[in-house]
């Protein structure tokens, strides 16, 4: 199939990489043209602008900072009346609806992708791209986008679910998990004990947080939070204790105060007794005050 890809920073130019490897004809355009010799090299023909790379095939997929930066340049591309713009931009639910309209608007489908992955691993078996927007496009394109990201799926026709799912996996999951690890090993070394010794442990907490989150799924769909484990009264009393032993250590502790008001506010409304899915029932402001 014949692409064009506008934008090849490190991401941008993982896609096309990875195109290329799959046997695309992929046409380039960079603001900075030198930032395209990377990818000119593999095979990639590079555009005088961005206009030029829009038109010269029928699916262009834009790799740019944000939705007013895709806009920006896709307004100076003229017609795009029969195309398709898969935007791989990170931005919120309602940008992705907005921005859909506006391309739509101008005759071209539009498809929304969700990057979860870092460029290295583009084109591998681990990646994963979440996208939403047009069927007709994903149908059409499936064969394009899978072997760039192998864990690619469509999410929606609404054009913002690739980006909530963005938001909630990589934003308010991963990076939160990322910063709490980092709370837990400046602990480690404010105590005197080697980060190094964390090391040994991580395969155990880890296999058994995917446990943990596998059962959280199925209990979400069913909302049984009954339990013969550790209740919510037990959790708050145990991050409680830790959460007092970093602040006695100098920590600010910040994502575990915050995980203690969670649970905190489960308890007071009444889920003390529940197992700790619970309190997925009182972190929406809409149920916050509900007392079971």
């Amino acid at each position: 199939m014949n692409v064009s890809l506008l934008g090849t920073g490190l991401m941008g130019s993982a896609l096309a990489h990875a195109l290329l490897r799959n046997g695309a004809r992929v046409t380039v355009w960079n603001r900075t043209a030198t930032k395209c010799a990377p990818v000119a090299a593999a095979g990639a023909a590079v555009a005088e602008s961005a206009r030029s790379a829009v038109q010269a095939n029928p699916v262009t997929i834009v790799c740019l900072l944000d939705y007013d930066v895709v806009r920006a340049v896709l307004a100076e591309c003229g017609p795009l009346t029969g195309r398709t713009i898969v935007n791989t931009a990170t931005g919120s639910p309602a940008e992705a609806t907005a921005f859909a309209e506006w391309i739509e608007a101008r005759g071209a489908l539009y498809l929304d992708g969700a990057i979860a992955a870092y460029p290295e691993d583009i084109g591998t078996e681990t990646s994963g791209i979440n996208y939403s927007g047009s069927t007709q496009a994903w149908e059409a394109l499936r064969d394009l986008l899978l072997p760039v990201a192998a864990q690619s799926r469509f999410v929606g026709t609404r054009p913002g679910a690739a980006n909530v799912l963005d938001a909630a996996m990589a934003g308010a999951f991963f990076n939160v998990a990322l910063g709490a690890f980092h709370e837990a090993a400046s602990y480690a070394r404010a105590e005197g004990v080697a980060v190094a010794e964390m090391r040994h442990s991580l395969h155990l907490w880890t296999g058994k947080l995917l446990e943990l989150l596998q059962e959280a799924v199925d209990t979400f769909e069913t909302r049984d939070y009954s339990t013969d484990q550790a209740t919510l009264h037990i959790y708050a009393a145990a991050v409680k204790s830790w959460h007092e032993s970093m602040l006695h250590a100098g920590q600010s502790a910040s994502l575990m105060a915050a995980n203690l008001a969670n649970l905190e506010r489960a308890c007071a409304a009444g889920y003390g007794d529940m197992g700790l899915f619970a309190q997925i029932e009182t972190l929406s402001p809409r149920s916050a005050t509900t007392t079971r």
